[in-house]
């Protein structure tokens, strides 16, 4: 039954809804600030010693960011579909092409924090359309889990280790990739200091995930 019937409805529903929001909208603000335009010292200082095997490091990092962004936005757009029609869903030949244009714009440095905005964006619509549809209870967000034999709770859990995993990797991207280090093949060692924002993105995100961890267990 939806929350929203008309015996139901009330203005606890309405603040409930919203609640519901307010994490993917402090997640959305916190990436936005803080985890796109990064600028690193170790790139500044000539003394330091390159990182080896510089080709091997990249491709470690870049393929499977680009498929984990390729993959989301492809997920996304058949959760969409099997909402509004049930089915439809993208060709694997299609998608081998997007990674191929997610790779060149990852390579690119104006570009690469513009996807990582596009991406960013795409997983607070992806969290207000998998709230939404569980808070109004519409029937096409079954099509969607029942076909990965997933429930909507655990789309929430999945959705932001999902996001967990790209920002790790987009750190460590754009590290690689800092300035002209692409384009003068040679890329320091990172001092501790520039190891820390995977510690806090990690906090950052154990804490989102113990929140929906509890939401799960009481609703």
């Amino acid at each position: 039954m939806s929350l929203l019937d008309e015996s139901d409805f009330s203005y606890y529903s309405i603040l409930y809804y919203f609640s519901g929001l307010l994490f993917p909208l402090i997640i959305l603000n916190n990436s936005i600030r803080n985890h796109i335009n990064y600028r690193f010292e170790s790139n500044l200082n000539p003394q330091k010693k390159d990182i080896k095997f510089l080709f091997y490091v990249l491709i470690i990092i870049l393929i499977p960011l680009s498929f984990l962004i390729t993959k989301y936005f492809t997920l996304s757009f058949n959760f969409i579909k099997n909402i509004l029609i049930s089915k439809g869903y993208i060709d694997i030949k299609y998608e081998i092409l997007i990674i191929l244009v997610v790779i060149l714009l990852l390579s690119i440095n104006k570009t690469k924090n513009k996807l990582k905005n596009l991406f960013i964006i795409n997983f607070f619509l992806n969290s207000i359309f998998i709230w939404s549809n569980y808070f109004l209870n519409i029937y096409g967000i079954n099509n969607f889990t029942n076909e990965y034999m997933l429930d909507v709770k655990t789309l929430n859990i999945i959705n932001i280790i999902y996001l967990y995993i790209i920002e790790i990797l987009f750190y460590l991207w754009s590290y690689l990739t800092y300035n002209n280090n692409l384009s003068n093949w040679s890329v320091p060692y990172p001092s501790n200091s520039e190891l820390k924002p995977i510690f806090k993105i990690t906090i950052f995100y154990f804490g989102i995930l113990v929140y929906y961890y509890i939401f799960n267990r009481i609703s």
